[in-house]
């Protein structure tokens, strides 16, 4: 359905832009940055604290187009194209690696370190339900939305181990004896919401735009145990962002 959604607002486009003579085409920029938590084989699945603590940041720049006919059509869309950065650093946390427990497994979890960057192109379809017209100079517009996209990344993956080279049976866990360093390209599916509130008297704006990328690869952190031998290992990563930008609006 996801993906039906994302071809269809690229059909809409080619063929508004292409063959519409009484539409309008309203374009803005903007920058971006916040907080990422990354959500991997690293840790208990599940565990608050693993969740907080496997983060790191996010920035990128954004454009968007809006294209509105004489009937209206679109005036509830914007299409956003952008390209971003992300880097999180990983570590084990949970009962796996509790203190108290002295065995080799725990211990050489516990000197486990990674972490990932990704930089992605991508495109996304935001869909503003109460949107009337926020491209005049004396609006005031507080407009939530909800948003669909696609991203192609490039990640890049790197692991350590305080113990000493990782990749021995000395620092390395059985369970992730086949963890690498890799650089590849994946894509994914993000899916999210946010709102964005237009400065009076400004043709300018701030965002708040919360994301959840989901990649389709489980290689994002170099990380990929069996799932038949390790059932728990069951979903790709994935990441969920929290991004604070600022927009232009081209007069």
């Amino acid at each position: 359905m996801f993906k039906n959604i994302i071809i269809a607002s690229f059909l809409y486009m080619s063929i508004d832009f292409g063959y519409s003579q009484s539409s309008k085409t309203f374009k803005e920029i903007g920058v971006m940055a916040g907080p990422v938590f990354f959500q991997s084989d690293y840790g208990e699945s599940g565990d608050f604290e693993n969740y907080i603590n496997q983060n790191g940041f996010s920035i990128g720049v954004f454009y968007y187009i809006t294209r509105i006919n004489s009937k209206n059509f679109g005036k509830n869309l914007k299409y956003r194209l952008e390209a971003s950065y992300m880097k999180s650093q990983l570590q084990h946390y949970g009962k796996w690696v509790d203190p108290n427990n002295k065995e080799d497994f725990a211990n050489q979890l516990r000197a486990m370190r990674g972490s990932v960057s990704t930089k992605n192109l991508g495109f996304q379809v935001e869909y503003y339900p109460f949107k009337t017209d926020d491209y005049c100079r004396f609006c005031v517009l507080f407009n939530p939305y909800v948003s669909l996209g696609s991203q192609l990344s490039m990640y890049t993956s790197e692991i350590s181990s305080s113990l000493g080279p990782f990749g021995t049976p000395e620092t390395t866990p059985l369970k992730f004896s086949n963890s690498r360093n890799a650089t590849a390209i994946t894509g994914s599916f993000t899916a999210g919401f946010g709102v964005r509130y237009k400065f009076p008297n400004e043709i300018s704006a701030l965002i708040f735009d919360y994301r959840l990328q989901h990649y389709y690869s489980d290689w994002i952190d170099g990380v990929n145990q069996d799932k038949k031998i390790y059932p728990e290992n069951k979903s790709n990563d994935y990441s969920t962002t929290f991004n604070f930008g600022y927009i232009y609006y081209f007069e």
